[in-house]
């Protein structure tokens, strides 16, 4: 049988006691890109930072077969997550921040080149980037770490064509590498992928159709 690369079974969020997350079932094979779309409030920045360890959640989250704990630093070593709206990166210069994820591996250099927006900014403080930037330094930062499943929340909204291309080649790249990715999109038009399911309220329900951006 084989072990998916993220499983997720009863993931439940709670807020002022409110249930605003309640994932029965997901798996995602190894290797594989899987799309989640839903509209606005659906849960998609709710599962990404749940995921990451920012918000507290209920349930099981397994990696390679593995729980998901320990340590945050162990955790994003096995998972990483680039939350839209998240907090932004500060107190360091792009490349620190970069090389920081990047943990030694060849992907920095990776990164700064098929970046360049980011790449020429390598010696600026984080806290002057644009939210563009800002968000492409995420999105970077997350794929550098090279983690086991590399989670993608909206990653391309907002961002320049060129810029977005890139993000969807690098998305593929990682999957293609062994890793396995979650995009979450609200427009599964411009998706890299076929949606597997669609959030509605916080719940899994049917992928709504529509076509996968090419490219």
């Amino acid at each position: 049988m084989t072990v998916p690369g993220l499983s997720l079974r009863r993931l439940v969020v709670r807020r002022f006691g409110r249930t605003v997350l309640d994932i029965a079932e997901l798996d995602i094979a190894e290797g594989g890109l899987a799309v989640l779309t839903g509209g606005s409030a659906s849960g998609k920045t709710t599962l990404a930072a749940a995921l990451a360890g920012s918000l507290a959640c209920e349930g099981q989250v397994r990696v390679a077969g593995r729980p998901l704990d320990g340590s945050p630093s162990h955790r994003r070593r096995r998972l990483t997550a680039a939350v839209r709206d998240g907090e932004r990166v500060t107190g360091c210069t792009v490349e620190e921040a970069l090389r920081l994820a990047a943990g030694g591996t060849a992907r920095l250099q990776v990164a700064f080149d098929a970046l360049p927006q980011i790449g020429s900014r390598r010696r600026l403080d984080c806290g002057l980037l644009s939210g563009g930037e800002q968000q492409l330094l995420q999105v970077a930062a997350a794929w550098a770490a090279a983690p086991e499943v590399l989670v993608l929340d909206s990653p391309t909204v907002g961002l320049a064509a060129d810029a977005a291309s890139t993000v969807t080649e690098l998305a593929r790249q990682h999957a293609a590498d062994g890793g396995t990715v979650l995009w979450l999109e609200q427009d599964g038009r411009v998706a890299p992928a076929a949606p597997l399911a669609s959030l509605v309220r916080g719940r899994l329900a049917p992928a709504a159709v529509s076509s996968p951006a090419s490219g």
